[in-house]
């Protein structure tokens, strides 16, 4: 249609909120726009007028929520897989079923089912509330790239096999829901931060001596000692970002003593003074 006919038969006045937008649906209060369309589909409770326990969706004359049959809206809104009434999405599935119908899709190992090592981590992406937030989360390209990566395999399910994969902030939002569903074994947050930042910051470094030397003293001396810090009590920011100073002044001694000509082996202590 042309933006003039879509004006005249799409944007509307909404009956709820007052804005001038396109509306979702027509009830008998109005025309209702898609904010308020999906803000009506999470209201539930005991309805005023038929004492009903169940979705609100509709408006009582003095703008109380009350039920579909007391409002007299003719669309019901029960999923036609569970019977949930609620928020109905692609085929009158709910947003739980069709979240488990995603999921059963990405986490497919081939074999046509999610093989039982993912099965943990589904049942806490259900049981979380608003499943619509995890839909949306599931549209990533990055997540859909690293859950079937994960289930069939090509991404080993370790900490290592993650520390390779990128973005890292969704990198660590996977691995927290892997942890909190015990498909991975618990490790510091901030200790697993520590180690990809590591990897990325060796990864600048050309001189193969001061790579070396400075992944030396980044896994034998800080790792060690985080490690020991972490078995204690989960370890702050402010740690992590002491660590990595360390590492960045070590990187910057060394190329300052490879511009004068000089070895670390051969460091005397006129030059760490200067």
């Amino acid at each position: 249609m042309t933006p003039e006919e879509y004006e005249r038969w799409m944007i509307r006045d909404c009956a709820r909120c007052g804005r001038r937008a396109s509306k979702s649906v027509e009830w008998s209060d109005g025309p209702i726009c898609r904010t308020c369309y999906d803000r009506a589909m999470r209201i539930r409770g005991r309805c005023p007028r038929c004492d009903t326990d169940r979705l609100l969706p509709g408006r009582h004359t003095v703008g109380t929520p009350i039920c579909r049959d007391c409002a007299g809206i003719v669309r019901d809104f029960f999923c036609d897989r569970c019977g949930f009434e609620g928020l109905l999405l692609g085929g009158r599935l709910c947003e739980r079923c069709t979240l488990t119908d995603t999921l059963a899709r990405l986490l497919d190992d081939g074999t046509g089912r999610i093989t039982s090592k993912f099965l943990p981590l589904v049942k806490i992406l259900l049981e979380m509330d608003r499943p619509k937030s995890r839909l949306i989360w599931l549209r990533n390209p990055n997540v859909v790239r690293l859950l079937r990566g994960l289930a069939t395999g090509s991404i080993p399910l370790t900490h290592d096999g993650l520390n390779q994969e990128t973005p890292w902030r969704t990198v660590t939002h996977l691995r927290d829901l892997l942890m909190d569903s015990g498909v991975l074994p618990r490790v510091d947050r901030q200790l697993l931060l520590y180690q990809r930042w590591l990897t990325e910051r060796l990864a600048t470094i050309e001189e193969p001596e001061h790579h070396q030397l400075l992944r030396h003293f980044a896994v034998w001396h800080q790792m060690r000692r985080l490690r020991a810090k972490a078995e204690k009590a989960p370890l702050g920011r402010s740690q992590t970002n002491h660590t990595k100073q360390e590492v960045t002044q070590a990187g910057a001694f060394l190329a300052w003593l490879a511009d004068r000509r000089c070895a670390i082996g051969q460091c005397q202590q006129a030059d760490i003074d200067a």
